[in-house]
């Protein structure tokens, strides 16, 4: 008899990375669902499922030199540089369509004003509208801005949306600048942790 798998919720997924991403974050602050702009009641506040501090909270007052300042440091760097890898890897031939894909350095110096070093978003059976969203919000708020596909069909919405983006662009049409927001499966976000 073959052993049953176990599937885990986005949620269940969720709350296991976290402590493992803390941990490969040298313990930065790691909060699951995090919401930017809490106790401002007249402005939208976007919440993303898993953020990396420090944060960027005070008025007037970014954490621009910290971000770089983690950059700076060889465990950080790899980690990123493996996920941007991996992003490289997911585009595939995507890049043929509309999607550029730019170095590295300045994906992690593109989103220079961040509210948090890191905004994450797990997908797993949205809809367009809802990830494209998430993509927004993370690319706005994160220094990097990470999406999880949870699944194949959530990989190529997301491949697909940042190729619609790109096309905007390309066309000179009202777009959103995703340069920063690289998109993972749950498999190698979990590989990339738990190097």
């Amino acid at each position: 008899m073959g052993e049953k798998q176990i599937i885990m919720t986005a949620k269940e997924y969720q709350d296991t990375v976290i402590p493992l991403l803390a941990n490969k974050l040298n313990d930065l602050e790691v909060i699951g669902e995090w919401s930017a702009f809490r106790g401002i009641n007249y402005q939208y506040s976007p919440r993303v499922d898993i953020a990396v501090g420090p944060f960027s909270i005070t008025p007037n007052a970014n954490q621009t030199a910290e971000y770089n300042r983690i950059l700076g440091q060889e465990n950080t760097d790899a980690f990123l540089k493996r996920i941007y890898d991996f992003h490289v890897e997911n585009i595939g031939d995507e890049w043929i369509n509309e999607i550029n894909i730019p170095e590295f350095n300045f994906v992690t110096r593109k989103n220079q004003n961040a509210r948090c070093f890191l905004a994450i978003e797990i997908e797993n059976s949205s809809t367009k509208k809802h990830i494209m969203g998430s993509m927004i919000n993370a690319a706005s708020l994160g220094r990097i801005g990470i999406g999880i596909a949870y699944n194949d069909s959530v990989k190529r919405t997301f491949l697909r949306i940042l190729n619609y983006l790109a096309f905007l662009k390309r066309v000179e049409k009202n777009t959103y600048d995703t340069t920063n927001f690289l998109i993972l499966t749950k498999e190698q976000f979990q590989e990339c942790i738990g190097e």
